[in-house]
């Protein structure tokens, strides 16, 4: 089900998010608010991580937090980036970075709903 929602939704599922946060506008303007500290945190991590096992590590708790609020499609790209490593390739962030945009974007939309 997640794959045909980020087909056919936004960036950011509005009916994953509304379901995960019962439709409650403070829970979900906290939630809003952590979450774009944690796009913060997470850019700023994979610019200062050089060991490939610490940004496996970034990429992954990442992640639970990206599908939490709904943004499928980044979630995909984070765990793409995080099998990347795992196999010893060098992780292409390039769709990662592509989708954290488009969640920014929305993000904020969603802020100032």
């Amino acid at each position: 089900m997640a794959i045909e929602l980020h087909e056919t939704t936004v960036a950011i599922c509005r009916e994953h998010f509304s379901s995960m946060t019962f439709d409650d506008p403070d829970l979900q303007g906290q939630i809003l608010e952590v979450f774009a500290q944690q796009i913060e945190e997470f850019r700023r991590g994979v610019l200062e991580q050089r060991d490939p096992e610490a940004v496996a590590r970034l990429l992954h708790r990442f992640k639970g937090s990206v599908r939490g609020v709904g943004a499928f499609a980044l979630g995909d790209a984070l765990e793409r980036a995080e099998h990347e490593i795992g196999s010893g390739q060098e992780a292409v962030l390039a769709d990662v970075e592509t989708c954290l945009e488009a969640v920014s974007l929305d993000l904020l939309a969603l802020q100032k709903s």
